[in-house]
């Protein structure tokens, strides 16, 4: 499930970035989302209902704020499910253009619950919590209003806490749900 939320987490963010250079520092939004959609989680089909609220400040030069809360159940066709949750601050304490190098460079500390997945009512699988920084490498659009393309690379530094999926590229997560779905 990570696999196919982390996609729209990391465009919730991006449409984040790109609304901020249209918002004035310090302006405040607050987003309330569900869904219900038909998923494939792991190689299980099934379907995923969630929920969540972002709330997203501008703090001025490309940097910004947000604090979200995600909690999404992944219901297998087989009938088990398990439950994802996030919960935590983001600061993007940067946005560098390098316009000859064609390159939008962004930095993103993360705080809190960076994962969670769990058994639906049951015992947690797998949890990321702690903080993380991560510096991400994009394709620059060319345009200083919208400037962030499509996804380079990605580094990682300044963990503290556990971050088993993360630190995993994200094979701790199927390596723990396929069991349980699996299991008659």
């Amino acid at each position: 499930m990570r696999r196919k939320l982390l996609p729209l987490a990391t465009a919730t963010v991006l449409a984040c970035v790109t609304a901020a250079t249209g918002l004035a520092a310090g302006s405040t939004t607050v987003t309330h989302f569900s869904f219900t959609k038909p998923s494939n989680v792991c190689g299980f089909s099934g379907t995923t209902v969630g929920h969540g609220t972002k709330v997203f400040r501008d703090t001025g030069n490309g940097t910004s704020f947000t604090s979200e809360t995600f909690f999404g159940v992944f219901t297998a066709d087989n009938g088990k499910s398990t439950t994802l949750s996030f919960a935590g601050p983001q600061t993007q304490t940067s946005l560098v253009i390098d316009e000859q190098a064609r390159t939008v460079t962004t930095t993103t500390t993360v705080a809190g619950l960076f994962e969670r997945l769990s058994i639906t009512g049951g015992p947690t699988l797998s949890r990321d919590a702690g903080i993380v920084t991560l510096v991400e490498v994009w394709e620059y659009t060319g345009d200083p209003n919208d400037p962030v393309g499509d996804f380079i690379s990605g580094t990682l530094s300044g963990l503290h806490g556990p971050h088993p999926d993360l630190l995993s590229g994200f094979s701790v997560f199927c390596d723990v749900l396929v069991p349980y779905l699996q299991d008659p």
